[in-house]
């Protein structure tokens, strides 16, 4: 195997950073970073309501991270949520974990999603933070089609 020429090495170094260089800024172009702000995550009083509001409040900030929410004036988009059940029905065989939440855009529309599963009982608090996980991304997924909507990018003005 022949050893590369040090002109080589630095011509194929060169091409590689260029590379690099031109992802980087096609990547920051690509999506302008949007702030997303939860006004309000409320949960029903329960024993565990501090734990599910932390879970719920981590999900949403990982998966509002993820989405694309179109271009707000001044990269802000506000919103809320609010859980307006979730009940846990622990059976000898079964435990069932049911959840309904509302979210809601600043002056925008409100969203609703429901969900619903079992399985085995010692595996109740898991069952809560995928129950959680699960209607987090459903929120997130619906508000961030309703705001890239409500905010499709502006037209730069290129001569």
């Amino acid at each position: 195997m022949e050893a590369l020429s040090r002109r080589s090495f630095f011509g194929c170094l060169a091409v590689a950073a260029s590379g690099v260089a031109a992802t980087v800024a096609s990547r920051a172009d690509a999506r302008p970073r949007v702030k997303v702000v939860w006004t309000e995550v409320a949960l029903p009083e329960s024993d565990r309501q501090r734990a599910r509001e932390l879970h719920l409040r981590k999900v949403l900030a990982k998966e509002a991270r993820r989405v694309q929410w179109g271009d707000p004036l001044g990269g802000l988009v506000e919103a809320s949520v609010r859980v307006t059940e979730f009940s846990v029905v622990k059976r000898p065989d079964v435990v069932r974990v049911s959840c309904t939440a509302v979210a809601r855009l600043h002056k925008g529309p409100a969203v609703r999603t429901n969900f619903s599963f079992g399985g085995h009982p010692h595996r109740s608090r898991q069952l809560e933070e995928q129950m959680l996980l699960l209607v987090g991304r459903g929120l997130i997924t619906r508000l961030s089609a309703i705001s890239r909507d409500r905010n499709k990018p502006r037209a730069t003005d290129a001569v």
